[in-house]
This record gives C-alpha cells, sequence and structure tokens, in this order.
C-alpha cells in the first residue's frame, strides 16, 4: 500500500515537473507550455483507451464483474455500450472535445499560430516537444504495466474507468482559457507559473481526495455534503 502512494506521488510529481523544467530551463512561453499540455492529455486518452480495452477483454466476463456491472442504474449511459465500443467511444468523445478546445485556442491567438493551432502542434511534437511526449508516453506505460501486473483492475467493470480521463480534460479547459488570456494580453513568467500551479493543485487534491481528515474538514459531517463529496470523489479518481 505505502509503496502504491509512493508511485502514485512520483508519477504526479514527475508529471508536473516537465512542464515546470521547460518553462524555468527551456524558455517555454505560453504557447509552448499550452500545448504541453494539450499533447500530454491526447497521450492519456490513448493510454486510457487501451487501459478500456484491456479490462474489459481481461476481466470483463468474470462473475464479480457482472456483479458489479448491476450495481449501475439502467438509465446509466456507459452501461448502455458494449465493452469493445467504450475505447472508441472515448476516442470519439474526448477527440471532438480536443479539437473544439483547440479551435477555440487558435481563435483567442490566431497571431501567436499564423500557421493554425493544428500545424503549431505537429511542429511541436516532432520538434522542442518531442523528448517531453517520450517522457509522458513513459510514465502511462510505466503506470499500464504495473496495472497489468498487479491486477489492479480485477473484478471492475470498464464502465466505472470509462470517466476517469475526464478529470485531466477540465484541467486542459482552465487551460487554454487561462492560457488563451495570457497569450493575448502579453503575460509573463508569473502567468505560467500560476498555470502549473492551478495543474499541480488539482493533481494533489486528487491525490489526498480519499483521505478522511480532509473529507471532514470539508464536509464537517454534513450527509448532503458528503454525498457530493463522494460523487466528487468518483470524479477525481485517477487510478
Amino acid at each position: 500500500m505505502e509503496n502504491a502512494r509512493a508511485f502514485r506521488i512520483a508519477n504526479i510529481i514527475f508529471m508536473n515537473l516537465i512542464p515546470l523544467f521547460g518553462v524555468l530551463f527551456m524558455h517555454w512561453d505560453a504557447r509552448e507550455l499550452i500545448l504541453a499540455y494539450f499533447l500530454e492529455t491526447i497521450i492519456v486518452v490513448l493510454f486510457h483507451a487501451v487501459r478500456l480495452w484491456y479490462v474489459h477483454k481481461r476481466w470483463g466476463h468474470l462473475p464479480e464483474t457482472e456483479a458489479q456491472r448491476l450495481k449501475y442504474k439502467p438509465t446509466d449511459g456507459a452501461t448502455q455500450m458494449t465493452g469493445g465500443f467504450m475505447p472508441i467511444f472515448l476516442l470519439l468523445f474526448c477527440g471532438i472535445f480536443i479539437f473544439v478546445q483547440s479551435m477555440i485556442l487558435g481563435g483567442f491567438a490566431e497571431k501567436s499560430f499564423p500557421d493554425g493551432i493544428f500545424q503549431a502542434m505537429y511542429l511541436a511534437a516532432t520538434g522542442n516537444l518531442a523528448w517531453v511526449l517520450i517522457s509522458f508516453a513513459m510514465m502511462q506505460l510505466i503506470v499500464l504495466v504495473r496495472e497489468v501486473i498487479t491486477s489492479k483492475y480485477k473484478g471492475q467493470p470498464a464502465e466505472e474507468l470509462l470517466f476517469q480521463p475526464f478529470k485531466r480534460i477540465l484541467v486542459q479547459q482552465l487551460t487554454v482559457i487561462l492560457g488563451g488570456f495570457v497569450i493575448l494580453f502579453g503575460g509573463g513568467l508569473a502567468y505560467l507559473f500560476v498555470m502549473i500551479a492551478v495543474n499541480i493543485a488539482i493533481d494533489v487534491f486528487g491525490f489526498f481526495i480519499d483521505n478522511a481528515k480532509l473529507q471532514l474538514a470539508m464536509t464537517h459531517g454534513d450527509p448532503e455534503k458528503e454525498k457530493q463529496y463522494e460523487e466528487l470523489k468518483r470524479i477525481m479518481k485517477e487510478d
């Protein structure tokens, strides 16, 4: 258990140190930082699609998995999908969302991306940010392999995992909005640190959200707040 906690903390620190290192030592500007977050999200979504496929393929028909599946309400959209379609749904939904965000960012900062936002992402991925993307991908691969080795999701239906990356997408949306204004109004290094700090704060909160003392401090034992907290906990879960 302690090893798992240490691994998750190391993962949070590593993923957030990369953009911080880029700003401090590689002189990234707002455009490169935003593109890094965009491309990181794409990598996370791709690996999660593989995770959904694997979980359903290996454990989707176990009795305990089927028992867990029955706990979902019939009106839950995820339960209406076949397990094999869930990775495709994830890629389609997240792909559309990322496309819309890209268009919004391109509109915010048209002068900063004269050749278009998608061309800028391609050039960044094959240029300055190539090593960063390799680092992101390697870390996601390590996490996935560790989950496979430890049978982390045995007996857990893929439906419970489908919405995990959506927290990251919400963080990315905030990054796009802040980043767009940073570019529009010529924000400097301080604005970039704010963007990174917001991302780190959300990740750290997601890690400690299971802490009983934190839950009590935020809900004060109120049943309605407890219910809301449990729902927030479900959304914030990363792995």
